[in-house]
């Protein structure tokens, strides 16, 4: 049957069996025995893998990225190549772009790892560089190979809500190739266009936290000050045992009903202790948080987890999660702009993340380690005074190293002469 809206427009009715079970594909999830669909949603609402994300995406922004040269004894870091202003803000002053400063550029491109294990970038060129870049959002990306030009493109869709590298308004944008999208794929699946995100390969671990927290949400929203069961005597029907219950929930349950219950006709209150699955909601809280520390590589203790170990303090937690965790994805961010041919294409020039302030330990900790590196000569003392913010030592005594031979005494400061000159040859008249 066909039939005519007001607006003017067919409408076509189908006549057929209906069930409850038909209401899920729009959105009814009240169905006891109909599983709940879950997805990057609903695993962003849990707290520890939300938390271990961001940490990854922030603590990665946090860094400098910077160019530098040669390797070993001769590395050293170079400022004056486009590339290192383009790292440190962009054409702009404060920014990277008009609308993503450099610690948002990087959150940005880092969480889209986390969470989906790709990363998008859109390059605009000028004069024959990279004039400004975009961390696009991963929704807007969609690759595919193409197979007349042998080679992997892109559609990117500008809509509003998302970033606009153009500035051209809402537009879909087809077959970009690496000349203007620069994509970092994350670990698994390797010869695939895409890496398969987290929630792909721990979903069943994820759909486990997303129940367990659905279950907690439920408890409160149906719990009850007094777990109990009413027992009553013979006699009363069923009619007034459910217009009594009416009564018992209007007054006791949920979080602000009363604690104390007056009943009578014979009615006994039983209590109920709780079932396993509630009486186990500590050691699943933890669990979620071990499994995200698994599936985000981020130390359970930095996620508020107390991990009985001899290794507690901060300085190792960060150690091992920059040795087995960071630094595998600030070389994989790193690689894939080396190997980029408008960035790099392989020159002697390589950019790199400083790393050598992210593991820091507590203040006695790095006392001990800077007037180590003093009395062994690794630092002078003006040196490490420049890391602490002051100012050199009068008369250069702070830039000279103290070193030791072992065993010995520590060198006396000799004093620099100033050569003299050379006399002037007999027999050389002014």
């Amino acid at each position: 049957m066909i039939v005519r809206t007001a607006s003017g427009q067919d409408m076509e009715l189908r006549l057929g069996p209906f069930a409850l079970t038909d209401m899920v594909q729009w959105g009814y999830g009240k169905l006891r025995n109909v599983k709940q669909s879950s997805g990057e949603q609903q695993a962003r609402g849990v707290p520890a893998l939300t938390r271990a994300a961001q940490l990854r995406a922030t603590e990665i922004a946090k860094l400098d990225l910077c160019c530098y040269r040669g390797k070993g004894p001769e590395k050293e870091k170079v400022e004056s190549v486009w590339q290192a202003r383009l790292f440190a803000n962009g054409p702009q002053a404060n920014a990277t772009n008009p609308v993503q400063s450099k610690f948002t550029f990087w959150e940005t491109a880092e969480e889209s790892l986390a969470w989906r294990g790709n990363s998008y970038i859109w390059k605009n060129h000028g004069d024959g560089r990279v004039t400004s870049w975009y961390a696009l959002h991963p929704d807007q990306v969609m690759p595919h190979y193409d197979t007349a030009s042998r080679k992997v493109v892109y559609d990117v869709t500008v809509s509003e809500g998302y970033v606009d590298p153009v500035g051209a308004g809402p537009k879909l944008y087809r077959n970009l190739d690496e000349h203007t999208i620069l994509h970092i794929r994350g670990h698994g699946q390797g010869g695939q266009l895409v890496a398969p995100s987290p929630f792909e390969v721990n979903r069943d671990v994820i759909n486990s936290a997303i129940a367990r927290q659905r279950h907690e949400a439920r408890m409160w929203r149906r719990g009850t000050a007094l777990q109990v069961a009413i027992e009553f005597p013979p006699g009363v029907s069923k009619e007034s045992a459910d217009q009594w219950r009416e009564v018992w929930r209007s007054n006791f349950e949920g979080t602000e009903g009363e604690t104390t219950a007056v009943i009578g006709n014979g009615g006994v209150i039983k209590p109920i202790g709780m079932t396993a699955v509630d009486a186990s909601f500590v050691d699943m809280a933890n669990l979620t948080v071990m499994d995200a520390s698994r599936i985000m590589g981020v130390p359970a203790n930095l996620l508020g987890a107390q991990v009985v170990k001899v290794r507690t303090n901060m300085e190792d937690d960060l150690m091992v999660w920059l040795r087995f965790g960071l630094s595998g994805e600030l070389q994989r961010i790193e690689e894939a702009l080396y190997s980029d041919p408008d960035l790099f294409g392989g020159s002697q020039t390589y950019p790199e993340f400083d790393t050598s302030g992210f593991v820091r330990g507590d203040l006695a900790t790095e006392a001990a380690i800077q007037q180590g590196f003093v009395q062994s000569g690794i630092l002078t003392p003006d040196e490490v005074r420049h890391e602490l913010g002051f100012a050199p030592h009068p008369g250069g005594v702070g830039g000279i190293p103290q070193i030791t031979p072992v065993g010995g005494a520590p060198n006396a400061i000799m004093k620099i002469k100033s050569p003299t000159p050379p006399s002037e040859p007999a027999g050389v008249e002014e």
